[in-house]
């Protein structure tokens, strides 16, 4: 998904003394409601759990999960490509949520504004698992989580490749025969983009970029970036700009080095989900020098809003975008 993550707090917001006294009744009233609140003699039923490696160790989550909740963009796409239906989720901003999960995403109760969490409507919602990504401010935050439910967080680095968090949101929620299936399809239209394109693709050199946050910056990306990732396996050649920079990274330039990308062929970048260029890229676009570049030129600049891939789902999303981009026939 793909929504750039919330910059990390200084210190993560803390649960409300009020909200500590109810979270160990909402967790047991959620797990009996999850194995249908008893065993018909008039015993109390234990719900069947599993355990499964986290961000933060060893957790035990239920076998199988009715109402989870959430917190971060890579995992809500994740469970909508499981064919979950989350109670909770992430609210980094709309435009960024791409067009295959809005409509699901709109209908969903917000748990968050940004890196602020709001931990009162998570324990209302009463969910038996929380999930999400061990970025930063989530991390500062899991303690406070777990008070609520179980909490998996799928581990994060600067060099996590993006296909650990939709892994790793399966096995939480125990769909790792429905994930099979999505690594099935988007490895069949790996190779079938790259034989139906293979020679154009050995022929061109690819730049990667997004309009950046710093002030009159922007951004180049690596080879091993999720879309550098996803380009490399289908067979894509990359320009110097992209190349030069350090796995794990990205590179912040000026505006007006738009000739840093001069060698590209296509250039390809990051998108709202109504196809407009995200986070200030325009500026790069307007200038003189940019438009003078063959990639501009040749109108060979391919906008994509899974640009930040956290599904298998948006990883097909970036393919398609790749193709439409590519002349018929070659």
């Amino acid at each position: 998904m793909t929504s750039v993550t919330p910059p990390a707090r200084d210190a993560s917001p803390s649960v409300p003394r009020r909200l500590l006294t109810t979270l160990a009744a909402v967790l047991a009233t959620t797990l009996l409601a999850a194995c249908g609140g008893g065993s018909g003699d008039g015993t109390k039923a234990t719900p069947a759990t599993r355990t499964v490696a986290t961000a933060h160790g060893k957790v035990t989550v239920p076998t199988r999960p009715l109402r989870i909740v959430s917190v971060h963009a890579w995992s809500t796409e994740s469970l909508f490509d499981l064919g979950l239906k989350p109670v909770g989720v992430e609210d980094s901003g709309a435009t960024y949520v791409p067009p295959r999960y809005l409509k699901r995403w709109k209908a969903t109760a917000k748990v968050t504004s940004g890196a602020d969490i709001d931990y009162e409507k998570i324990a209302s919602l009463k969910p038996d698992l929380i999930v999400g990504v061990d970025v930063p401010y989530l991390s500062k935050a899991y303690k406070n989580l777990a008070a609520i439910a179980p909490t998996a967080f799928a581990s994060y680095s600067e060099t996590s490749t993006w296909t650990r968090f939709p892994d790793a949101t399966a096995r939480f929620v125990n769909r790792e025969a429905q994930l099979a299936a999505l690594k099935k399809t988007y490895e069949s239209r790996i190779a079938e983009v790259s034989g139906a394109y293979r020679a154009k693709l050995a022929d061109a050199r690819w730049d990667v970029i997004q309009g950046g946050f710093d002030n009159g910056n922007y951004w180049i990306y690596s080879t091993a970036s999720p879309v550098g990732d996803i380009l490399g396996k289908l067979g894509v050649k990359f320009a110097k700009a992209t190349t030069s920079v350090a796995a794990g990274n990205n590179k912040s330039v000026s505006y007006e080095r738009a000739d840093l990308l001069k060698d590209a062929d296509y250039v390809i970048y990051y998108t709202n989900n109504d196809g407009s260029p995200a986070n200030n890229i325009q500026k790069l676009f307007d200038l003189k020098a940019f438009k003078e570049l063959p990639a501009a030129k040749d109108k060979h600049l391919v906008g994509t809003s899974d640009f930040l891939p956290g599904s298998y789902s948006d990883a097909m999303g970036v393919i398609a975008d790749v193709e439409k981009a590519l002349p018929a026939g070659s």
